[in-house]
């Protein structure tokens, strides 16, 4: 066993002896949270508390609660590996640090700008990007591209 990996199973042990591991997974949680749950319920929601498998989520407004309503078993699922078993939706705070992470105010107008067949496209030149980040960048980028072009033609 590694130096590494002995001070990883001192810290566990340590944390579970104090009660911090769901803090512990929480933080865990919080920091793969876009990456496990996926733009755009990610930019909406952020994890809050984590208690007894339970994971409580902050959900930024109504209509996204009622929405996440119908997703709460996907949620449940892309979060097995921490032991999250159920979870509580409840309106607070989606508050991330990065602030390029956080959806652009006009996203909904220019998604609904475009036809479907245009939203495919700009998916389709960024799907090959490996970062998360950039690629939700380029992707906005992309879309606010075609509908500024659509609109300046008319249609």
């Amino acid at each position: 066993m590694s130096r590494l990996q002995r001070a990883a199973t001192l810290i566990e042990s340590l944390a579970e002896h104090l009660g911090m591991v769901d803090s512990m997974t929480l933080e865990r949680m919080r920091s793969r949270w876009q990456a496990l749950i996926g733009p755009p319920i990610s930019l909406n929601t952020q994890p809050a508390f984590f208690k007894n498998t339970q994971l409580t989520i902050n959900v930024e407004s109504n209509v996204w609660m009622t929405e996440l309503r119908f997703h709460k078993d996907m949620i449940v699922s892309k979060l097995g590996e921490f032991g999250v078993a159920s979870i509580k939706l409840r309106p607070g705070p989606v508050e991330w640090p990065n602030q390029a992470a956080q959806p652009a105010p006009c996203t909904a107008l220019i998604d609904a700008a475009l036809t479907a067949g245009e939203t495919a496209y700009v998916e389709s030149l960024s799907e090959d990007i490996k970062d998360d980040e950039l690629r939700e960048i380029l992707r906005r980028m992309a879309l606010k591209s075609f509908a500024r072009m659509k609109a300046a033609r008319g249609r």
